[in-house]
């Protein structure tokens, strides 16, 4: 792989908590956590509604690394 060209890709990880939301993270800093209860007030964010909604869903992981 081109030198250049690695240097420009970020490491990318989408974190689905359990029983709350998704936390998408770039290079290691949390840039949004986006609703999966369908319930927040300040959609596509979590307002941490989810809690008071008795949300219920498993945590998984997707990683996007070159």
């Amino acid at each position: 792989m081109d030198a250049v060209y690695s240097k420009l890709l970020t490491k990318v990880i989408i974190k689905a908590e359990e029983n709350g939301p998704l936390m998408v993270e770039v290079d290691g800093k949390t840039t949004i956590t986006l609703c999966r209860c369908g319930k927040s007030k300040t959609q596509p964010s979590c307002d941490g509604t989810h809690v008071k909604a008795g949300f219920t869903a498993t945590s998984s992981e997707i990683k996007i690394v070159e």
